[in-house]
């Protein structure tokens, strides 16, 4: 029944059915649509449907779960917001009418519990979740018992037919319609494919490092998870007055976006090329739809959110040493090191053609490159870093950590430094250079 998160939980569209908080799969959520004026009605004798909208020239029909189960009275901060949810299960569709949509939830597996035991085929909850963050307590839908109880649902073309669908929309030049996450900024509904959305959450303590790194960052499931500060989006707002925390994922990397509220699922084509498209939803307000991978290509910091791998261990090492009293960023430029935060100003994409210079700051930045000389010519970032007064961008092939002050050791073996931090893999240790002081080759 659930919509898997590798081992961390699953996610959910919670939704409101009168008293009853709902809790659904989000693989099986197509679209929330706005409810009919005028629906149309497929008589029966007995069941639960509310009638039949189309829904991409589909008829689909609607059940209402009012007319099965004892739901009670929705708030009144719930009227108003009536939708329907269009759902899909093993190549059936079925709409189900809803007081609200309360945005996407994700849920461990260890606050889910099955709380009705028996298979009595006309039930269709019989688990429910605890949502840590508000408190709510959500009755999970099975939506495939749904549709068969209902006896009612739209089937779709056969499978066999669906893998020639997306390749003739493509050489149509016809975008494909995709799930996305409604998120509120400042005056602004942003659309987030759901396959890039990993999680919302309430925004966490975040830290400060830098001058142009990324501004801020929190600890997300032991990874640094940088966070995008206003102006990386239209309408984005400050970090420490957004309540909620959208975190993206896109390649193995991940960003935390301040949003101020999640809405609903949608789904929408994007057209354009752009970090951004704007669209309009069936109710004529305005969405701006967002391409993930633009986004993370304009935002080098996002490489700070990968896990260390492959670095060296050096067992030899045992306890002892002193706590980093500062921040590190590990890169790789031949073999990884090391670098203390402090003089970094900015870390900066490797602009094509680059030689000897690059323009930064309405200035002229000398660049040195520390990768091997077969590397030299290759795509790279740049480390800005300050050293009295004047400024050298250094050359790496990638970033790819940020140790936090105070979570790794200090050791000097011999003349040569080094920080050792803890990591899925085991312990691993990197050689500290200090970029200001002199270029090195790693």
């Amino acid at each position: 029944m659930g919509a898997p998160l590798g081992q961390a939980g699953v996610r959910l569209a919670a939704a409101a059915v009168g008293a009853v908080g709902l809790g659904i799969p989000l693989d099986c959520v197509v679209q929330a649509i706005p409810v009919p004026a005028e629906q149309a009605l497929l008589p029966r004798r007995q069941g639960a449907l509310a009638g039949v909208v189309l829904h991409e020239g589909a008829l689909v029909p609607v059940v209402d779960l009012a007319r099965w189960v004892e739901v009670g009275t929705a708030p009144e901060r719930r009227r108003g917001g009536a939708r329907i949810l269009v759902l899909h299960e093993a190549g059936r569709t079925l709409g189900l009418q809803v007081d609200s949509v309360d945005g996407l939830v994700e849920v461990p597996c260890s606050a889910i519990a099955r709380l009705h035991h028996d298979e009595h085929p006309d039930e269709v909850f019989h688990s429910a979740a605890h949502v840590s963050e508000s408190g709510q307590v959500l009755s999970l839908l099975d939506v495939g018992r749904l549709a068969t109880l209902a006896a009612s649902w739209h089937q779709a073309a056969p499978q066999a037919a669906s893998p020639a669908l997306p390749v003739a929309a493509a050489a149509a030049g016809v975008a494909a319609s995709v799930n996305h996450a409604l998120l509120q900024l400042d005056g602004v509904r942003l659309g987030v494919p759901a396959a890039n959305l990993a999680e919302v959450m309430i925004m966490p303590a975040l830290e400060q490092y830098g001058s142009g790194v990324a501004g801020a960052w929190c600890l997300w499931r032991g990874r640094q998870l940088p966070v995008l500060a206003p102006g990386a989006l239209p309408g984005l707002p400050q970090a420490g007055d957004a309540p909620l925390l959208a975190v993206l994922e896109h390649d193995g990397l991940a960003l935390g976006l301040p949003a101020r509220a999640a809405l609903a699922l949608q789904a929408f084509a994007f057209e354009g090329s752009d970090l951004t498209a704007t669209v309009y939803d069936a109710d004529g307000k305005e969405v701006r739809l967002l391409d993930t991978a633009a986004l993370f290509a304009r935002c080098p910091e996002a490489l700070l959110s990968k896990r260390a791998a492959g670095a060296a261990t050096i067992a030899a090492i045992q306890d002892g040493g002193v706590a980093n009293g500062e921040a590190c960023i590990v890169f790789e430029a031949g073999g990884p090191a090391a670098t203390p935060i402090g003089a970094v100003e900015q870390i900066l994409p490797l602009a094509s053609g680059s030689g000897a210079t690059m323009p930064w700051n309405g200035a002229t930045l000398p660049l040195v490159d520390l990768r091997p000389p077969v590397l030299a010519g290759a795509p790279g970032h740049v480390l800005v870093v300050s050293d009295g007064g004047s400024c050298a961008g250094y050359v790496v092939t990638r970033v790819t950590l940020l140790v936090p002050a105070g979570s790794g050791r200090r050791y000097c073996l011999g003349a040569v430094e080094f920080i050792t931090i803890d990591t899925p893999e085991g312990r691993a240790s990197y050689r500290i250079v200090a970029l200001a002081q002199a270029a090195i080759r790693a």
